[in-house]
């Protein structure tokens, strides 16, 4: 019998250190990864207001009473993402076309999502839209053009126009004078 339980107690120790070899081998592997990866994408998209490229930020103006807007401007802030446009408005009819080119300079494609209007010239509530603003004085009307949604592609040129006009209420005859400003972001993300 004691044979018996020797030779039990024999396989039961064989197997426990068999279960231990299998255990340490699965366990000792080493895993070695060599290698490195590199990112070279840039992100440049932004607005421009001198000569850059071969396109120029512009500002012009017409009247329905023969005078003209003074001294029309863009001025485009640093990283060229806002700009502040400014004018003085004479007569109600007239307005200002603001025509802003945007570049992307960067290697990725970039998606418009619209602008974002600021300035003390109107309140926030009334630019809720993003694509029109009216002034708190309700005499001067923003207005955009570019829907949001199209895509700038890598290296490419577009622009965003916005008009500035004086509106024209019926008996309104007289110049009364009004000075417009107010300030533009321009908001675009990664397109993919």
């Amino acid at each position: 019998m004691e044979t018996k339980h020797k030779n039990i107690l024999i396989g039961a120790l064989l197997a426990v250190v068999f279960v231990m070899a299998v255990g340490y081998a699965a366990f000792a592997q080493t895993l070695t990864i060599n290698g490195s990866a590199s990112i070279d994408s840039t992100w440049d998209v932004h607005m421009v207001d001198d000569a850059e490229g071969g396109h120029e930020a512009t500002a012009v103006g017409s009247s329905n009473m023969g005078t003209t807007p003074v001294d029309p401007t863009v001025s485009v802030g640093e990283g060229g993402l806002t700009a502040t446009l400014t004018a003085d408005l004479v007569s109600p009819g007239d307005s200002v076309v603001y025509t802003i080119p945007i570049t992307n300079a960067g290697t990725l494609n970039a998606k418009y999502d619209g602008i974002t209007m600021s300035g003390a010239d109107f309140g926030l509530d009334s630019a809720t839209s993003q694509t029109s603003a009216t002034s708190t004085s309700g005499n001067i009307k923003y207005e955009v053009t570019k829907v949001p949604g199209s895509t700038l592609n890598a290296g490419a040129w577009d622009t965003i126009q916005v008009t500035v006009t004086y509106l024209d209420y019926d008996g309104q005859e007289s110049a009364f004078g009004e000075t417009a400003e107010i300030v533009i972001n321009v908001n675009y993300s990664q397109a993919v």
